[in-house]
């Protein structure tokens, strides 16, 4: 927890908008996306089997199908969330086909890192295509079995396949501001300097695509973590509160968080509760209060606890938010 912040130091660092950044490469074909499939030997898990035992998938390729809920992206590296029926996944790339825009449904193959312990937290795409196609291409009869690894040819979508995300709104963000990302990251590496460059990536990363993906201002996201860690990934609490987020163990077991101490699942546990919150009591304060001191103190008392550390809680990461707000 932090007790003193310089609002003065944070609103230069920050910018106010999360955009999403086109993607630029091109998506393989069905033909080359079930090759690359037979030859890595990928299978499709259901993602509720994959979640429940990700060390049992690590190191290997898997194929999956979901619609794209989310982008971020930095120099030399982007990241993605895929909705999977429900189930979101964030998918690392260097590169990201044009497939992987906002809304399409598409087919992925994606290697499980070392990373994968606790979760399906370390998934980076080796290849990517649309659905339609790939489905339409399996209903066909099988191919030969493929011996090496298909060349890397790449071709352009057909006219009008990827979505037209303007009359969608979807461009909205992305037309106001397109270097969101690098506000985001420097300000996080300010608030906590011992940070290495790849911690401070992944946690922007993570903290960027899920505020998209369950609309939650990213502000007010740098506000909460701000408050509780000061974006120290290992912080614990003397309550036993874990991580970024500052979860507890029950409730990050109820978030689905395996570790708390992965920034990317903590980010996506906490941002999943605040949200839940702001839908719970359509009020700031109230949602604050919960996730400071429980749903169940909120019930009891009516309203905000008369907890002076609630009540301090609330002040300041109100107060960090309109900073970072301009306000």
């Amino acid at each position: 927890m932090i007790t003193r912040l310089s609002h003065k130091a944070i609103v230069p660092a920050i910018s106010a908008l999360l955009i999403l950044a086109a993607a630029s490469a091109f998506a393989v074909t069905a033909d080359q996306y079930l090759a690359q499939k037979k030859y890595f030997r990928a299978d499709s898990p259901e993602i509720s089997a994959l979640k429940a035992n990700p060390p049992g998938y690590m190191g290997k390729v898997i194929d999956v199908k979901g619609t794209v809920n989310g982008i971020a992206r930095c120099a030399g590296s982007s990241s993605f969330i895929l909705d999977c029926n429900g189930e979101s996944l964030l998918v690392k790339a260097a590169e990201l086909p044009s497939c992987v825009a906002s809304g399409n449904t598409i087919r992925v193959l994606v290697k499980l890192g070392p990373g994968c312990l606790a979760g399906p937290s370390d998934l980076v795409l080796q290849s990517a295509a649309y659905d339609y196609d790939v489905a339409k291409m399996e209903q066909r009869a099988p191919k030969p079995e493929v011996k090496k690894p298909p060349a890397a040819v790449v071709s352009a979508p057909a006219p009008n396949r990827t979505m037209d995300l303007a009359s969608r709104g979807g461009l909205d963000g992305a037309a106001r501001i397109k270097e969101i990302y690098g506000a985001y990251r420097n300000a996080i590496a300010k608030f906590n300097r011992r940070l290495t460059p790849k911690q401070a990536d992944e946690i922007t990363s993570s903290l960027l695509a899920f505020s998209w993906h369950y609309q939650v201002d990213p502000r007010l996201v740098v506000a909460v973590i701000l408050a509780e860690s000061h974006f120290r990934p290992d912080a614990t609490s003397r309550a036993g509160a874990m991580g970024l987020g500052q979860l507890m163990p029950g409730t990050a077991a109820g978030l689905g968080v395996g570790n708390a101490y992965d920034p990317v699942q903590n980010i996506g546990g906490s941002i999943r509760l605040i949200r839940g919150h702001l839908d719970k009591y359509g009020n700031l304060a109230l949602a604050l209060s919960a996730y400071n001191a429980g749903p169940g103190a909120v019930r009891k008392y009516g309203g905000v606890p008369p907890y002076r550390e609630t009540q301090n809680y609330i002040r300041r990461v109100t107060s960090i938010y309109k900073a970072l707000c301009g306000k």
